[in-house]
């Protein structure tokens, strides 16, 4: 019954993290130098998926491969890392439509933003299902500082996006609560899982969706963030700056994880 409350308050507080990052972007003035710190922001959120895909998801994914097969020789935690990278590009640039970058769309097409929504909400739904199928309070509170570390940052990347589109500020909102809604969606949808398998078959699904969304952060970060904010603006230092900053934040959060 902890459990279940813990993970009851992690999804509301997930939503509403979400929920603020993605429309704080609205407030901002997108003067040049505003929007020079906004690409700055980017940076930073790309550091954060990074981090987050490689110092908490994949580990956790390898351990509880371990924990699951035992000494089986072969690395399917990286593996299924890797389509799950594969997954979302091939989803984006050749099922979505692969002539237009969807982190980069051109004004007056405002059908890629509610894209770019769901392709970032595949790893949200894909993080929260990984929270709530876990049983244990304190691996549970571990993964919900790995979420809520970059969850405002990812809404916030998402808010810039849409800012810069120049969308009408309610449209803006209901793509931002969409997206917030993903990763609670994903908690309810492991929670219900848990209760529904038990044993060698819970470490099994959280090894897989472990892996999937490490895949699917740095498919994230690299395709979608880093790209964009490298053709912007020089400010090469500053962006790497912000880009480190995000990743050791990350590094650090995985000291007490």
């Amino acid at each position: 019954m902890q459990i279940l409350w813990f993970k009851i308050m992690s999804l509301l507080v997930i939503f509403f993290s979400g929920l603020i990052g993605g429309i704080l972007p609205t407030r901002i003035n997108l003067s040049q130098q505003g929007n020079r710190k906004l690409v700055w922001s980017s940076a930073f959120a790309a550091g954060i998926f990074l981090g987050a895909g490689l110092l908490h998801m994949l580990p956790d994914a390898v351990e509880n491969f371990k924990d699951f097969a035992g000494d089986y020789d072969f690395p399917f935690p990286t593996l299924i890392c890797g389509i799950g990278f594969l997954f979302v590009l091939i989803l984006e640039k050749a099922v979505l439509g692969g002539n237009h970058d969807i982190g980069a769309v051109s004004k007056g097409k405002p059908v890629y933003p509610f894209l770019l929504c769901f392709i970032l909400s595949i790893h949200s739904i894909i993080a929260g299902t990984t929270l709530g199928l876990e049983m244990k309070l304190v691996s549970a509170t571990a993964i919900f500082i790995a979420i809520i570390a970059h969850k405002g940052a990812a809404a916030f990347a998402l808010g810039v996006s849409l800012k810069e589109r120049e969308l009408p500020t309610p449209r803006h909102i209901a793509i931002i609560c969409a997206f917030s809604f993903m990763t609670p969606l994903g908690v309810i949808l492991g929670t219900l899982f848990s209760t529904m398998f038990s044993g060698n078959i819970i470490l099994g699904f959280e090894f897989v969706f472990d892996a999937l969304a490490a895949g699917t952060f740095l498919y994230v970060a690299i395709v979608e963030i880093l790209k964009e904010v490298f053709e912007k603006y020089n400010d090469r230092w500053i962006k790497t700056f912000f880009l480190s900053s995000g990743f050791a934040l990350m590094a650090l959060v995985a000291i007490w994880t």
